[in-house]
């Protein structure tokens, strides 16, 4: 894919997105690339979105491009979702020009409550207690199997790139990006006998709220919507996909050593 019109996608606070913007639109128009800013329709269209920030600002701008290729600029802590670091953003604008880039896919999950139309989410769909002081009771099936009833302050499911996120700090195991697969997290379970699930590509997750206390459903740390008792959450692996771009060919254990143990 050699690229010659893209969007941009910035985190919200100048201090840490200004001076990288500039520089990047620079490069950009140096090499005869059209930018298409402040657009969402117009970025649609565009052949790659650069992603100014970290990991919350890749998950938004995914949410706003859905179907385009995404290219982050690290500006934040952990970047696992980026493509490159600042430094490095000259070498990725010629590698882009130039048809150089590696294009990883990751599935998304799809996410119902009730009737309405799924929502879906790149790394987890997050349901948790909405007072911080009670627990609130679970009810899992598993593709229509009665798993058991759970006393927690929640679960995670997450996708294979969602599983390095909450999840992982949950106590979940990070999964192999190629593996088609989900897991499903308690988070601080009430119990000596809980483990996190790993679901297939056709399981269906669904969580119940039960007993009389509220939760709270959230979407890739979206703002939250209220779970009553007595309604469920139907989680499974979507067909949608979200396209990372990399100026490297980083596998994806190679992304979890550089990140997580601070190696090379």
């Amino acid at each position: 894919m050699k690229v010659r019109r893209v969007g941009i996608v910035a985190h919200p606070s100048p201090e840490v997105s200004a001076g990288a913007r500039e520089r990047l639109v620079r490069e950009l128009e140096r090499r005869g690339v059209e930018v298409v800013q402040g657009n969402p329709a117009g970025g649609a269209h565009s052949e790659l979105i650069f992603v100014l920030g970290g990991d919350g600002t890749m998950l938004r701008a995914s949410r706003m491009y859905p179907e385009s290729v995404l290219l982050g600029v690290n500006l934040g802590k952990v970047g696992f979702m980026s493509g490159m670091r600042p430094d490095e953003m000259e070498e990725g604008v010629r590698r882009a020009v130039e048809g150089e880039l590696y294009v990883q896919e990751y599935r998304k999950l799809e996410v119902r409550t009730g009737a309405t139309e799924p929502r879906h989410a790149v790394n987890d769909a997050l349901l948790v207690k909405e007072r911080p002081h009670r627990l609130i009771s679970v009810g899992v099936r598993v593709s229509g199997d009665d798993i058991g009833s759970y006393m927690c302050d929640g679960f995670v499911a997450a996708t294979a790139l969602g599983s390095t996120a909450y999840a992982l700090s949950a106590g979940g195991p990070i999964v192999s990006r190629n593996a088609e697969c989900y897991v499903l997290v308690a988070i601080a379970p009430h119990t000596l006998l809980s483990r996190p699930l790993v679901l297939g590509k056709d399981d269906v997750a669904e969580l119940t709220v039960l007993e009389n206390k509220n939760a709270l459903l959230s979407l890739d740390g979206e703002e939250p919507q209220r779970i009553t008792p007595g309604e469920s959450v139907r989680v499974r692996l979507s067909q949608e996909k979200l396209r990372i771009a990399r100026i490297d060919g980083w596998s994806w254990w190679e992304a979890v050593r550089r990140t997580f143990l601070g190696a090379g």
